[in-house]
This record gives structure tokens, sequence and C-alpha cells, in this order.
């Protein structure tokens, strides 16, 4: 019996949305979640300095999810509100089912910002150039058929004003970095914490780090999570 056009068109349609061909979609954010911004505010940090971001913008490459390559713009700017969602970085069709093993690379970090406390403010503006790569990360993408699941880069700003390398519960603080602002302009340049000693800092067995700006280099190299609090392993590039 030969069947109405009419009626053979609705029921591929219908084919089609169920996602018959087995395949999701992974959409990739980015999210810097309130502490980028809103700011870090004086109760978080120990010495009672309360810090706000400008800009904080970074760029992230070689992002690889669920076995695929993920096309990203050069880098994304975190300050932005963003309601909780985060940025969206781009996304890619793959088979659905469970992913475990994914990666990607935060090729730089530039921060420009204020810190306040009390009646003294001191001003930053910051790149760190740091090629780090995370792998082998701490998370669990499922891609469901037909449907969309996301994994998120989450930076971690508040690493940058840890006071250890290798504590378990490392605490924020700011002072050692506003102390570094030898010509009191109000500006914490990178000439400035480049000859200045990191104190009482903690950098563990890390070798190499005698100065705060080589304090805040090694730190950026710890600011990338995913899905919030999900870690990852993570090696230098060059």
């Amino acid at each position: 019996m030969r069947v109405p056009f009419r009626f053979v068109m609705p029921a591929l349609l219908a084919l089609a949305a169920c996602g018959s061909d087995g395949k999701g979609t992974v959409r990739v954010t980015a999210y810097g979640e309130s502490f980028i911004e809103e700011g870090i505010p004086a109760e978080e940090v120990v010495d009672g300095w309360a810090v706000t971001f400008s800009r904080f913008e970074v760029a992230v490459r070689d992002v690889v999810v669920a076995g695929a390559r993920v096309s990203v713009p050069d880098a994304i700017e975190l300050t932005t509100p963003s309601s909780g969602e985060g940025h969206e970085l781009g996304t890619v069709l793959v088979p659905a089912g469970e992913y475990r093993e994914a990666g990607f690379t935060v090729a730089r970090v530039e921060v420009e910002g204020m810190a306040e406390k009390g009646d003294e403010a001191k001003a930053f503006s910051w790149v760190l150039d740091a090629p780090t790569h995370y792998a082998e990360c701490d998370t669990t993408t499922v891609v469901p058929d037909g449907g969309t699941a996301t994994f998120q880069i989450t930076v971690h700003a508040d690493h940058l004003f840890y006071d250890s390398l290798v504590a378990e519960e490392p605490e924020l603080r700011f002072q050692t970095l506003a102390d570094a602002d030898t010509d009191e302009d109000g500006e914490i340049t990178e000439a400035e914490l480049a000859v200045t000693d990191i104190g009482a800092y903690d950098p563990g067995s890390e070798g190499g780090i005698d100065t705060l700006w080589e304090w805040l280099v090694a730190q950026s190299r710890t600011l990338g999570h995913v899905d919030g609090e999900g870690h990852c392993r993570t090696s230098a590039e060059d």
C-alpha cells in the first residue's frame, strides 16, 4: 500500500529529532566565578584587603573533550557578568556517552584591578605569560543522545593571592604585594615585584621562585580547574 507523503514527512522529522544517529553536543564554557565577576571581599583575605578586577582576560587553546578538539576564541574576558553560566567558548558534536579524558591549555592571563583596605588603594596590571597545559582532569562529561553536555573551564582568581604553593588550605594575603609598591605611587608593577623577595610565602620544593613576580607566575599555573572544583594534572609549556 502506498503511504501518502503527508504522513511520511512528519515521521521522518520525528526520527531526526530523537537523535537516532547516537550523537550529542559538548558545549565548552569558561567561568571566573564571583571572585572575578564581583571581586574578592575583604573577609576572604586574612590581612583585610578587598580585590576587584576590571579585566581578567584568559587565552585558552588546545581544548579537547570527548576525544574531539574544540575550536575556541583567542581569548575570553571573564569579568563580564554571566549570571553563573560562564561564557561559551565553542561546541562540538561527538558520539553520545561518558567521557573522562579532557584537556586544555591556558596560554596567557592578563589581569587589571584594584585592591583596597581602609583609605589605601593599590592598582595592578599584570600579564602572566606562562602557558600551562591541564590534562587528566577530574570530571566526567556525560553526552546524551541528541542532547547537550557542558564542560566548564573554571578559573580560580584567588589562587593568585595564596600564600603557599603546597599547603592543603593556603590563606589569601595581599599585604606582601602591596608593600612591593616601593615608590608609593599606588600601582604595583612587574618591575617592582621582580626585585622584591617572596618573604614568608611558601614555595615548597618548587625551585626558581625567589621574587614576587616569579611567585605570581607560579601561582598563575594553578588557576585552571574544571566544572567548579575539579583538578587536573598540570605541565608547563613553552
